[in-house]
């Protein structure tokens, strides 16, 4: 079901003419169906269709006798910048420009919008040669595009939601949602969307159905990828650990069977959730969980870090912790992030050590709390509550991902992809307080990084 709007027809043109087309907007607005639709125009025409999981697939399947489009969505994260993604990206850059002279070889990325205006996406800059945004004037949906989605999708009811055209960018995924889901209200869904989800969450709450509550609340703890093996087969401690501290926070036994969830998340299926199928860079093929689209998976944060805060902050996936939550409120911030009440400012700043000590140094100096210079004397002040010896050992806490990441796809592109240590890692930061905790800690001024980089 696709309309072929304006905008689709611009981003076909601009890849046309174009080696490399990135296409930007809001969650909700049509990124991904604009570059599916464009990608099978392509195809009429003759190119072999590539989805890039792993930045090193545009080398290692550039064929200058094939023409070939790679296909990219949600670069670089789906709801802020992910600095990983930036440093695997980097090292593979100037390649893949060397494949992008050969006319034939073309890319098209869907990237959110607030991902791409980041400052430190402008290192990217293959990825800025032709931008499409969505959302500006001479490209944005039209009112008849409106209707005529509206149609397609809501097909006799399409009437009653021409008031509410104007009232949110996602207007096509609200359509999508209802086609999928008619059992909700369609004008509170358009109304205010994430009033009619929390209603549903709600609802299972107050009347007691607690496995599918349970089974929803899993899809934030694990960052909106429940891989289906984690409830099917023989799991670690750490894992079984925390869907019992989930079950327990959402009124279920500890003991409940993982079985039991998956039936839940079955039952899901169309409504909320999705299955899908991921190649995640080091894995193998595997499915997971995830929910319909990312706009819902933002109301069911916003959501359940009111409803299962403690649970979300002592058990969440640590890139939850690092994207979702602020200690301060900000002018500019993204509506479905939570705000961290004050009496868990220092349970919060725990969670990040424990990260930290973990090894999970990437989601613990990327963490958006940590842009700010007042956040970053507050952690350092509760650091210096440590004993020394534990000071120490965090200091020099190497990268748990930093082996995984050595080599993109199978290319041995740079020996060193990520930043590996703390030194590197507060430098790159620019903080100097922190600086001088890892120097006061005998942290090596002379140890090689990321591409050869020295602290």
């Amino acid at each position: 079901m696709f309309v072929n709007t304006r905008a689709a027809k611009h981003v076909l043109q601009s890849l046309q003419e174009n080696s490399c087309v990135t296409v930007t907007a809001s969650s909700g607005v049509g990124k991904t169906a604009i570059i599916q639709h464009v990608a099978l125009e392509m195809y009429v025409i003759g190119y072999d269709i590539l989805l890039v999981t792993d930045p090193g697939d545009i080398v290692k399947f550039y064929n200058p006798n094939k023409k070939t489009l790679f296909v990219i969505d949600n670069l670089c994260g789906n709801f802020s910048l992910n600095q990983i993604d930036i440093k695997i990206w980097e090292p593979v850059v100037s390649r893949i420009k060397e494949c992008l002279e050969d006319k034939h070889t073309k890319i098209i990325a869907a990237c959110r919008l607030q991902v791409y205006l980041d400052d430190k996406f402008d290192t990217l800059s293959i990825f800025k040669t032709c931008v499409c945004n969505l959302m500006s004037d001479t490209i944005r949906l039209l009112i008849p595009e409106k209707q005529s989605i509206a149609e397609l999708y809501l097909k006799t009811k399409a009437y009653q939601v021409t008031d509410y055209y104007d009232l949110y960018d996602c207007f096509p995924l609200l359509c999508q949602l209802y086609n999928e889901n008619p059992t909700l209200d369609l004008k509170d869904l358009f109304q205010n969307p994430f009033s009619v989800y929390e209603a549903q969450v709600d609802e299972l709450q107050k009347k007691g159905i607690y496995a599918k509550y349970c089974a929803l609340a899993l899809c934030v703890v694990f960052n909106n990828k429940v891989n289906e093996d984690i409830l099917t087969l023989e799991i670690g401690d750490e894992t079984r650990n925390i869907i019992e501290n989930t079950c327990e926070a959402c009124k279920l036994d500890r003991g409940t069977s993982r079985l039991l969830l998956k039936d839940e998340m079955d039952s899901l299926l169309n409504t909320f959730l999705q299955k899908q199928g991921i190649t995640f860079r080091y894995l193998e093929n595997q499915i997971f969980y995830t929910t319909m689209h990312d706009k819902v998976f933002d109301i069911l944060v916003k959501c359940f870090g009111q409803k299962l805060f403690d649970c979300l902050i002592k058990n969440a996936d640590s890139g939850l912790i690092r994207e979702r939550f602020l200690l301060d409120r900000k002018d500019d911030m993204d509506q479905c992030i939570t705000i961290v009440s004050f009496k868990y400012h220092q349970v919060y700043m725990q969670r990040m050590i424990d990260d930290w000590s973990k090894g999970k140094l990437q989601d613990v100096f990327n963490n958006n709390n940590m842009k700010l210079y007042q956040f970053r004397q507050r952690f350092l002040s509760y650091l210096n509550k440590y004993d020394i010896s534990f000071q120490k050992k965090l200091v020099h806490t190497v990268d748990l991902n930093y082996n995984k990441y050595n080599f993109v796809g199978n290319q041995g592109y740079d020996k060193d992809v990520i930043c590996d240590t703390v030194m590197l890692l507060c430098c790159f930061i620019g903080d100097i307080p922190m600086i001088q905790f890892c120097l006061g800690h005998d942290a090596s001024i002379d140890q090689c990084g990321y591409r050869g980089q020295f602290p």
